[in-house]
């Protein structure tokens, strides 16, 4: 289903002025798991202070809501997903599109709406296909007749169908094999590839977490779109298991939670059971060489003194800071408060921009002069394959 022009849901709260956005600014989405309202905000770099953007309406179907990634399409305008829980039949899970959110009044519409988009926890624009992929991750509970799990696109340019990208393999496939996709991350330096996490499908468990948890490796596989014409011609394969006897690390990375693409060619992975921050170093090729950790916060926080413990969550890298963003929750405190947090790429100089707020992706938002620029440049692609 596809409404192209109606508001999603009664949305309310376009900006009452113009955003002007600047260079290493965040733009980033709220959700209130008390069943209060979600937002879009920008968080002004230069000032450290939050503007909201775009607010939606509270409801039971709230919680949950704004939990997959944020993705630009080539005509500047942005994408979030809406994946309430529970998840029905048929779905109330959809895609919305943002135009002019720093114009001060931003159009909100639905891209795509009910099955199969079920469950979003990740996204990205692809302009080898000009498809919007993102990670359909329904989860195990409810039984859903049109349930889809993996790799999905759907194409800007006619969005009125869902490809299936790549199909999560059988649950029952011997290890390693990918289970339950959270993450889409493009490449910085590689056109046209594209990072995938599955938070289980490694050869090893994690021993520290009870039977029935999430115990196995994460899997990063590689996806490189390589046909213009068909999503679903590509090539994709295991980059790199998070098992310990694969990286030689001591611990199993059992839930990552977030990838970063970098200028230098590498990737930062978020994981939230060891709470830390590793690098994983990559050739020119983009082929795996080696992994360390670069942060760890019970230690950066002094976890075992305060009894305090946050996890990392959802990191990108921003090209106009050199930096690393990410969002911590602090799983100790009932709620999960959580704060926005700027680090070096080896992990140092931690700092946090924004607290006490219920951040749950992060996107490093163009200079104006950028925007404009990508707009034409959308707008000449949309032109030719049409």
């Amino acid at each position: 289903m596809i409404r192209r022009t109606a508001l999603l849901l009664a949305l309310t709260g376009a900006a009452a002025s113009a955003n002007a956005q600047g260079l290493g600014d965040i733009l980033f989405t709220t959700n209130d798991r008390s069943g209060g309202q979600d937002t879009i905000q920008l968080l002004d770099y230069a000032n450290l202070t939050a503007n909201t953007l775009v607010t939606f309406p509270a409801g039971p179907l709230s919680q949950e809501r704004l939990i997959g990634g944020i993705a630009q399409g080539p005509s500047g305008e942005f994408y979030f997903s809406n994946s309430p829980t529970p998840n029905m039949n048929p779905s109330n899970a959809s895609i919305i599109q943002v135009d002019n959110m720093f114009g001060g009044a931003p159009s909100v519409s639905t891209l795509f709406s009910s099955d199969p988009v079920q469950q979003v926890e990740g996204m990205a624009y692809d302009s080898v296909t000009n498809n919007l992929l993102f990670a359909n991750n329904p989860e195990s509970g409810p039984v859903l007749p049109l349930r889809e799990e993996g790799i999905l696109g759907i194409d800007l340019a006619n969005p009125v169908g869902v490809s299936v990208v790549v199909d999560e393999p059988l649950f029952t496939d011997p290890r390693p094999r990918d289970n339950a996709f959270n993450v889409v991350r493009a490449d910085r330096v590689r056109p046209g590839n594209f990072y995938i996490n599955a938070v289980n499908g490694g050869v090893d468990d994690n021993p520290d977490i009870p039977p029935g948890g999430d115990r196995e490796a994460s899997l990063i596989s590689r996806l490189v779109m390589t046909d213009a014409n068909d999503p679903t011609n590509n090539t994709y394969s295991t980059l790199i298991d998070l098992s310990p006897s694969v990286t030689g690390l001591s611990e199993t990375l059992s839930r990552v939670r977030g990838i970063a693409s970098a200028d230098n060619g590498n990737i930062y992975l978020a994981e939230e059971h060891n709470r830390s921050l590793y690098e994983v170093q990559l050739d020119g090729n983009g082929d795996y060489v080696g992994i360390s950790k670069i942060l760890d916060l019970d230690t950066e926080l002094d976890s075992d003194n305060t009894g305090v413990r946050f996890q990392p969550f959802s990191i990108i890298f921003n090209e106009f800071t050199g930096k690393l963003n990410y969002i911590e929750r602090n799983i100790d405190s009932g709620n999960f408060e959580g704060r926005i947090v700027e680090v070096n790429l080896d992990g140092t100089g931690r700092q946090v921009l924004l607290d006490n707020v219920d951040a749950t992706q992060l996107f490093a938002v163009p200079a104006p002069s950028a925007m404009a620029l990508l707009g034409l440049g959308g707008l000449a692609a949309t032109r030719r394959r049409r």
